[in-house]
């Protein structure tokens, strides 16, 4: 009888003790190349955001940089910094790159000629509208229903507000 239960329980851990054994193995292996990929695809996410192409962001808006944006941008800290409470109703969940990439990316996104500069914490985009004839006012689309509203009056309203909540 004692052999009968060796030989049972020695089946059982060979067709399933070392089968979820390799499975737990292969899923710690699997979220450590996932965790690695993901600080790298932040890491080069980053570079980008700290690298705006302000050429190529000119060229898109069809007139000269607000200054204020590229003060934001130069602030490494702020720039890289993740859910900004704004108001009650939106936060900044992260700024966008300033390159070809993002700018295609916000395109298609947006189907309107924009600059979008930053996400809300569910979404939607803030953006520059194109055109030598726009104002620097930032623009909120929601993306359920593409509704458009007023974010800020402008890109050195948003700064001296972010930095100001900074400050606090």
């Amino acid at each position: 009888m004692n052999d009968q239960v060796a030989t049972v329980l020695a089946l059982g851990i060979v067709f399933v003790g070392l089968p979820i054994l390799i499975l737990v193995l292969r899923d710690r292996h699997a979220a450590a190349r996932r965790a690695s990929t993901s600080r790298s695809d932040e890491r080069q996410r980053e570079q980008r955001l700290l690298a705006p192409d302000w050429i190529l962001v000119q060229r898109h808006l069809r007139r000269p940089v607000p200054p204020s944006l590229r003060d934001l941008y130069m602030d490494r800290e702020l720039i890289t910094q993740r859910d900004l409470d704004w108001s009650d109703e939106h936060r900044i969940s992260s700024f966008e790159p300033l390159d070809e990439r993002a700018l295609a990316e916000a395109a298609e996104w947006l189907g309107v000629d924009a600059v979008a500069i930053a996400t809300t914490d569910v979404g939607d985009a803030i953006y520059l509208l194109s055109g030598a004839d726009e104002r620097d006012v930032l623009y909120l689309m929601h993306h359920d229903g593409g509704d458009t509203e007023v974010f800020a009056d402008s890109v050195a309203v948003m700064l001296t507000r972010l930095k100001r909540g900074s400050e606090t």
